[in-house]
């Protein structure tokens, strides 16, 4: 029994067109108006993965004995391949991401792949699974293959993680003041908890919480993570401070078991580090900008694109009274050139554009503006 004989779209002779995988679970950020018990929040997010289809696991003991194809000529799926004598065991069609980690598995560039005629992805991916002789974690929602992880991979999945991080929260005496302000579900798991009853207001009516990032991903996407982060409640903006000592990432691999020793030393080291960020705030008032413009370009050297540089203008451009609500660059250049500004206006510009992006960016968004707010108030 060859690969090319085990898929039906072997045998219904597939156009020209490629395959394509299925979509991912659809990701979502939530800032709800009040914020939530944090095993309120746990259950929103098991219940998104219930949603997005029922979990389970497939060994690959050979990853080569598994056949790449379509049962129906346009879906991406894999089928292992029969023993002899023994009925088809069922085909499993394929997520975008699942198939990306397929073609890093065997070398080969996955644009390249998904845009070949469904016969040359076929053949493509069939002659380098035939060469891979390694184990393999297939991991399910419902039958559909979520993603494709390494033998190696420790299955810390959020229900495990969310658990540790309650009963975490508790040990260290923060159970009944923690309150969770966002939630990120889908590739990526994120809970933004904080201490509202710890709230700072750096100036009148505008109140900065201190808390963490709890942060994990059952496709091998992202470690285990706590980063301390601030909430700022007049406009929902986060920020991270991902490069910080305090910040733990423990990868999935290894044993599960000692992700709780390592939670319970974490959380409340992160915490302080948090906490500590609220100073950082409050200086961040008084740390006076002469040339808003000059500032603002700058930035690109926090890691900011030009896109987002525009962004951040147009941000602090909107909150500075009597200058004209014009989008175009020439009339944001004019209105922030001169025009002074604070360190705190510039680093809640920069987490405020993060609001309109998906939870990579955002996050990524947050961590540099924490760190032009440590450059500006160091």
């Amino acid at each position: 029994m060859t690969h090319s004989t085990v898929l039906a779209a072997e045998r219904i002779a597939p156009s020209s067109s490629p395959l394509q995988p299925l979509p991912d679970q659809r990701s979502a950020w939530r800032s709800p108006s009040q914020p939530l018990t944090f095993d309120t929040a746990a259950h929103l997010v098991l219940d998104a993965h219930l949603e997005d289809g029922e979990r389970s696991d497939i060994v690959a003991n050979q990853i080569r004995s598994w056949a790449f194809g379509s049962d129906d000529g346009s879906t991406m799926a894999l089928a292992p391949l029969p023993l002899p004598g023994r009925d088809r065991l069922g085909t499993y069609p394929i997520r975008d991401l699942a198939f990306s980690q397929l073609c890093q598995r065997i070398g080969a560039p996955s644009s390249y792949l998904k845009a070949l005629p469904a016969k040359l992805q076929m053949a493509n991916l069939n002659w380098g699974l035939a060469r891979q002789e390694s184990q393999a974690l297939l991991r399910l929602a419902g039958n559909e293959v979520r993603a494709i992880v390494s033998e190696r991979y420790a299955a810390l999945d959020d229900e495990l993680v969310l658990n540790m991080v309650a009963d975490c929260l508790d040990r260290s005496g923060y159970g009944d003041d923690a309150m969770v302000r966002a939630i990120s579900t889908g590739p990526h798991t994120v809970l933004r908890v904080t201490l509202p009853g710890e709230g700072r207001a750096v100036k009148v009516g505008d109140v900065i919480e201190h808390g963490i990032d709890i942060a994990n991903s059952e496709l091998g996407l992202r470690s285990v993570q706590v980063t301390p982060v601030t909430y700022r409640l007049v406009c929902s903006n986060g920020m991270r401070s991902w490069k910080s000592e305090a910040t733990m990432r423990m990868r999935h691999v290894g044993d599960p078991d000692r992700l709780a020793d390592q939670l319970r030393d974490a959380i409340p080291v992160a915490f302080a580090e948090a906490r500590g960020d609220l100073d950082r705030w409050a200086r961040a008032m008084d740390t006076l900008i002469d040339d808003a413009l000059d500032e603002v370009e700058s930035l690109r050297g926090f890691g900011l694109t030009k896109a987002d540089v525009r962004a951040v203008a147009g941000e602090i451009v909107s909150e500075v009274p009597a200058l004209p609500e014009d989008s175009f660059a020439e009339s944001v250049e004019q209105a922030l050139q001169g025009q002074p500004t604070t360190a705190f206006d510039v680093a809640n510009a920069i987490t405020s554009t993060a609001r309109s992006k998906s939870t990579e960016a955002r996050l990524a968004i947050e961590e540099a503006g924490h760190r032009y707010l440590v450059r500006r108030t160091a």
